[in-house]
């Protein structure tokens, strides 16, 4: 090879050399770039994964924390685990007593509903012998009170009655009536209504009756007697009664009620009404009354 040519040989592998060293600073170049760029995404990223650590060493220690708190707090259930484990046992045992108490209340309830039902039915037909019995009571009551206002009006009777018979008439008792109410008395009193029958109710049967009548009023009405004769000559023997009035002594004759005045002395006539004038032989005080006011 000539001179020449090597010459050229040579500096085209020069320009060569150059180019391709200048090529390859450039893909330097280039590739430098693109690292250094990868360099700053490098650095963002740890950057980013630095406080993202950060971040999560921080939840690490709210979570350990919590932690702590959650195991204290497991602690203390599990201890009262244990004792509502202790708590439960008795109460199983309870619950045995008061199931097997339930079972014994159900049987009672069931027999007692039995009972109940046997004593509905009686209850109602208790119910209906109430209401008849009420109603007879009822009946009873009326009849009662019908029997107590008849009872108070006898008793009130016999009261009188039994103090006509059986008990005196003391002076400090007695009333003294006019002869105005003697007359007014005489009209409603019965006395005189009864029939005259010879021996069974005769002159002193009258008069011993209105006498008892009068002692109703504390009235002291006496009986008297008078043996003597008619003014016709025929015997006359009579009783009749007498009674101290307001106005004076009268005399009373209890078959006809008539009021008559005296005097009515032995051996002397008086005016004797239904019997016309009457000679005394005889005077006879039979039941005494209160004297003559002097």
């Amino acid at each position: 090879m000539s001179a020449g040519n090597v010459k050229t040989a040579v500096i085209v592998a020069l320009l060569i050399l150059t180019v391709s060293i200048a090529c390859h600073d450039y893909s330097v170049q280039v590739e430098n770039a693109k690292f250094k760029a990868r360099c700053e995404s490098a650095e963002k990223l740890v950057q980013e994964l630095e406080n993202q650590n950060r971040g999560l060493l921080e939840n690490y220690s709210r979570l350990m924390s919590a932690h702590e708190l959650l195991l204290q707090e497991f602690k203390s259930v599990n201890e009262s685990y244990a004792v509502l484990s202790q708590n439960y046992s008795v109460l199983m045992e309870q619950y045995q007593k008061v199931l097997s108490e339930y079972v014994r209340l159900t049987v009672d309830y069931a027999s007692l509903n039995l009972t109940y039902g046997r004593l509905l039915q009686n209850y109602t037909s208790l119910e209906q012998q109430t209401l008849e019995l009420k109603s007879m009571y009822e009946n009873l009551s009326t009849a009662y009170q019908a029997l107590l206002a008849n009872y108070t009006e006898v008793k009130g009777e016999f009261e009188k009655l039994y103090f006509a018979f059986y008990k005196p008439l003391f002076s400090n008792e007695t009333v003294t009536p006019s002869v105005d109410e003697l007359r007014d008395w005489l009209e409603r009193d019965e006395t005189d209504k009864i029939s005259y029958v010879y021996p069974d109710f005769v002159c002193g049967d009258f008069a011993v009756m209105l006498s008892l009548h009068a002692k109703l009023n504390h009235w002291d009405m006496g009986v008297v007697a008078v043996l003597g004769k008619t003014s016709d000559g025929r015997e006359f023997d009579h009783a009749f009664n007498a009674i101290r009035c307001r106005e004076g002594l009268v005399y009373v004759e209890p078959q006809n009620d008539e009021i008559f005045n005296g005097p009515i002395l032995e051996g002397s006539r008086y005016y004797h009404p239904g019997f016309g004038w009457v000679y005394v032989d005889l005077f006879i005080i039979v039941v005494l009354y209160q004297p003559p006011l002097e």
